[in-house]
């Protein structure tokens, strides 16, 4: 089932949202609750093992529909997101001591907005999944949350992948998404709506960091070893290497640290990709030694300069 922010197929999606109102949003939610609770009760696994070594990340660029633009500042009329004249100081860590000081990315309802910033970042932050995985997954984009709960599936290697794909490329797991450039558009009844994200100047940029809390139970926030981070830009995906798989606290990242096909080794680093970013994602990497259940949010996101 799908909740309030659609989930898209394909390597890392960029989603164009589809329009729900309140209503229809809190009825989705309640029945995700109803069915991830069945799922515990029918003997979901929530032991893991052995981490995969396919890339499982590789999600397409395409999504699934629009939905309605949270607390954005451009009264309907299109626009495009990647500049600012918003001045402003770079705040830091609010509170959290070894969170370095940065330009704050602070989602309300699931919308990044180009006034709240002043890099000029605009875009949905969202949650997606493989087809399994997202089967009972729970998300919470209310206000300034963004977080998810579920569990990933385990990869059945004797799939039958599709061209190009392998078997933990089809079960990837589930993520936590952010636009860095999605411009909005007005729908024919006047609605500002996200549109079609675009790449994001991040030159000026040297990393990012982030604070990762638990939900009811903090133990469900997965090992390192499951849970990456990744970039999305216009020539290819980067992401965290194994042994620097993001952690339960404050974790900070330079382009240097994220590199292609992190799941082997000699990667090529994102330094070179950043005037074309298109997205960045916290994403529950699966693997063939059994499902891994998830429970975490994302939160005082800042970009480093």
């Amino acid at each position: 089932m799908r909740n309030r922010y659609q989930f898209a197929r394909g390597p890392l999606p960029i989603e164009k949202f589809a329009r729900l109102d309140l209503k229809a949003r809190k009825s989705r939610d309640m029945l995700a609750r109803m069915n991830s609770a069945l799922s515990l009760i029918l003997g979901v696994s929530v032991l893991a093992t052995v981490v995969g070594c396919g890339g499982g990340s590789s999600e397409a660029t395409g999504g699934t529909g629009p939905i309605a633009v949270s607390g954005s500042g451009t009264g309907g009329a299109s626009t495009s997101a990647g500049t600012s004249s918003m001045g402003g100081s770079v705040l830091p860590a609010g509170g959290t001591a070894d969170l370095p000081p940065g330009v704050p990315l602070a989602p309300t309802d699931g919308w990044v907005d180009i006034k709240s910033n002043t890099l000029g970042v605009q875009g949905a932050v969202f949650s997606y999944a493989d087809d399994m995985s997202k089967m009972g997954m729970v998300d919470d984009f209310m206000g300034m949350n963004a977080c998810i709960k579920g569990t990933a599936a385990k990869v059945d290697t004797k799939c039958t992948p599709p061209a190009g794909m392998d078997c933990f490329g089809v079960t990837f797991g589930a993520a936590i998404g952010m636009n860095l450039n999605q411009p909005t558009v007005t729908d024919a009844s006047g609605m500002s709506m996200g549109g079609m994200p675009m790449p994001f100047d991040g030159s000026a940029l040297t990393g990012f960091a982030f604070e990762i809390t638990g939900g009811a139970d903090a133990a469900m926030v997965p090992a390192p070893a499951s849970l990456r981070f990744t970039v999305q830009a216009s020539d290819g995906e980067y992401c965290t290497p194994t042994a620097k798989g993001v952690k339960l606290g404050v974790n900070t990242y330079m382009f240097s640290d994220l590199v292609t096909k992190c799941w082997t080794t000699g990667g090529v680093p994102a330094t070179g990709a950043k005037a074309g970013l298109i997205k960045i994602a916290w994403q529950v990497v699966t693997n063939s030694g059994g499902p891994i259940p998830f429970d975490f949010c994302v939160k005082n996101i800042r970009a480093l300069q």
